[in-house]
């Protein structure tokens, strides 16, 4: 028994090793290009807890880590890999470019940091902020910061 195989060739454009150019990197979260100082120092305080006082943060009180961006990254390192697998072939193939990739890409992981930033629970508010902004939803006072993340892309 004899299997015949017939391969239809399409034209693809040939890409040189090291010379694909373009964009090569978005950036997601708080980019200082696109982002107001208010927002990224909000970010900072959040993602990495503060000590309270001087060195700054919301009411003057300490404010514990929640690590709102890192846990989005991490918790969809898979998802991002097999999107940029997908993606690859298809540059490789003429199909897309590598700028297209990257803006999907950012906003991807732009609606997973905003997720996490509305499922954050952990660690709670003090009684103190509480009472003060008038919700226990760590994160989230008018919402400005979740509405601030934004993605760019640079070369």
């Amino acid at each position: 028994m004899v299997a015949r195989l017939t391969v239809k060739r399409t034209r693809h454009r040939k890409i040189e090793p090291g010379r694909l150019s373009g964009p090569s990197r978005v950036k997601v979260g708080f980019p200082a290009s696109k982002a107001s100082k208010s927002d990224i120092e909000k970010a900072v305080w959040n993602e990495f807890g503060t000590r309270g006082g001087a060195s700054g943060g919301g009411w003057g009180g300490p404010i514990p880590e929640r690590p709102f961006m890192r846990n989005a990254l991490r918790n969809n390192r898979n998802k991002y890999r097999s999107a940029l697998r997908t993606s690859a072939r298809k540059i490789l193939l003429g199909e897309t470019s590598l700028s297209t990739v990257l803006n999907k890409l950012g906003i991807l992981a732009q609606g997973d940091i905003q997720m996490e930033i509305t499922s954050l629970n952990s660690p709670p508010n003090s009684a103190v902020t509480i009472a003060m902004k008038g919700s226990s939803k760590p994160l989230i006072n008018t919402g400005a910061m979740r509405a601030a993340v934004t993605w760019v892309v640079e070369r």
